[in-house]
């Protein structure tokens, strides 16, 4: 506090004296000053403020074609499966080469979709299509306008607790021009919920409002207002009101004045829906289609991601179970007291520097020293650890304690370095960072794991090891 204070001092006097020759000058400089040391002022303020606010989070990159491509194409030189990518873009020229707009049609499980269908397209046959990335299917409607332009209506899985089904769902609104969701009356919480996962993806949403004749205008106005008032008007979904038909239970009263309930038929009445889809697609049909693109993008670029973290998690696997069985007949083939020290320090380097390469992280010397005696601090605390012990010290005995004693000092490396290395890439995929705290966090979790059956496991990797360095 005394040197800040000093410091303060000193700074103030050099300041009035700078004031004093700046004056001598001329009288205008001191303003001149003044102007500039206010501008210090305000943007270290801007500065620390903008430091103190919450990070806000990032905006998914945007992608175009060209770059999609790019990076797909990289992808597949480095042995990435991206199959489902391609089949993304695949359907998506498809649908271009067709030169339909698609409507996905949604709903929860038992909200009529198929009675919409049939009272929208009465006449339509259907054909199911396998879309990209799944064995499921979705059947599809050829619908011609007055105007004389082809759609085509899909028929998505409802919404339900299959998180398959929604899923697939939701890449249904993702490769559609419009989206048609249909519920029953007032929305429930989880209606909201998917209505809110549907604008996210950019595109026109209908809400139709079914079997909306049992209800009253001014009942059909109310829920209109809450829709409308749920949402910025940027966001607004088209909300109608109309009837799949179906069948309806009547009184009926006979000639004799009896009463019979009845069933009969109900009219379907959809138009409201056909005239708010004609006019969406009226507005603007290019930018249709480049929403319908931007969005497949965007789907295609996540399923790049998704490839990507595959296969680092396999290419991880592969790395853990090679530096493990090296640490295996590292540990077999260690002689001297203090030499498997060495062995494990250096294979345990190695181990880092490749799982930092499979996941674009540079890393320095200094680190990989630090997480490795931060890893060896945590695993003294393990059981494992302490069956390394006993298996050097049976290893003092002839005969059968050192076979003994080398096989359990073996597989009790085998069970540290099977931790580390999946406690290392947990925390390389989380973080995207060399955290030593982290890495330790996620290696006291992995070293709790079962001893027997660890134990089990990797005695038959170092029997196999051993059993190779006899031969």
């Amino acid at each position: 506090m005394l040197f800040l204070l000093a410091v303060l001092i000193h700074a103030l006097d050099g300041l009035i004296g700078l004031y004093e020759r700046a004056r001598a000058v001329s009288p205008i400089l001191p303003w001149v000053l003044n102007a500039v040391l206010g501008l210090f002022a305000l943007g270290s303020l801007t500065a620390v403020v903008w430091w103190m606010l919450p990070v806000r989070r990032r905006k998914p990159r945007q992608v175009d074609e060209s770059s999609l491509r790019s990076r797909l194409q990289s992808q597949q030189d480095a042995g990435i499966d991206v199959t489902v990518a391609v089949s993304e873009l695949d359907e998506l020229e498809a649908r271009r080469r067709a030169g339909r707009v698609f409507v996905a049609l949604f709903g929860e499980t038992s909200t009529g979709k198929s009675s919409v269908i049939r009272a929208l397209v009465p006449d339509a046959e259907p054909h199911t299509a396998v879309t990209a990335g799944t064995t499921r299917d979705c059947k599809r409607y050829q619908w011609q306008l007055p105007s004389g332009e082809e759609l085509i209506v899909v028929d998505a899985p409802g919404f339900s607790h299959d998180d398959e089904d929604t899923r697939l769902a939701h890449q249904e609104a993702i490769r559609a021009h419009l989206v048609v969701y249909l519920c029953d009356g007032d929305l429930t919480r989880s209606e909201w919920a998917q209505v809110d996962r549907l604008l996210t993806f950019g595109k026109p949403l209908v809400i139709a409002l079914n079997k909306s004749d049992l209800f009253r205008e001014d009942e059909l106005d109310a829920i209109r207002q809450q829709i409308a008032e749920r949402f910025h008007r940027s966001q607004r979904p088209t909300v109608v009101g109309i009837s799949a038909g179906g069948e309806e239970r009547i009184t009926r009263i006979e000639r004799d004045g009896t009463e019979r309930e009845i069933t009969r038929p109900r009219k379907p009445q959809v138009q409201p829906l056909r005239a708010a889809i004609e006019r969406c697609l009226l507005r603007d049909a290019d930018a249709l289609t480049s929403l319908r693109d931007a969005a497949v993008f965007q789907l295609t670029d996540t399923r790049l991601d998704e490839a990507e973290r595959s296969h680092q998690r396999r290419r991880a696997e592969q790395i853990i179970a090679t530096h493990t069985r090296a640490a295996v007949v590292g540990a077999l083939a260690a002689l001297s007291p203090g030499s498997d020290i060495v062995i494990q320090g250096a294979i345990g380097a190695r181990l880092v520097r490749s799982m930092c390469q499979l996941h674009d992280i540079r890393v320095r010397e200094v680190d990989i020293e630090t997480v490795l005696k931060n890893a060896g601090s945590t695993s003294r605390k393990s059981s494992a650890l302490a069956l390394a012990v006993a298996g050097n010290a049976l290893k003092a005995f002839p005969g059968i304690g050192t076979v003994t004693g080398g096989l359990a000092h073996a597989v009790a490396y085998g069970l540290l370095f099977d931790a580390f290395g999946h406690a290392l890439a947990d925390s390389l995929r989380r973080s995207g960072m060399l955290n030593p705290e982290d890495i330790n966090a996620s290696l006291e979790q992995a070293l709790d794991e079962d001893l027997a059956a660890g134990a089990r496991r990797i005695a038959r990797l170092a029997l196999r090891s051993h059993s190779r360095d006899d031969r």
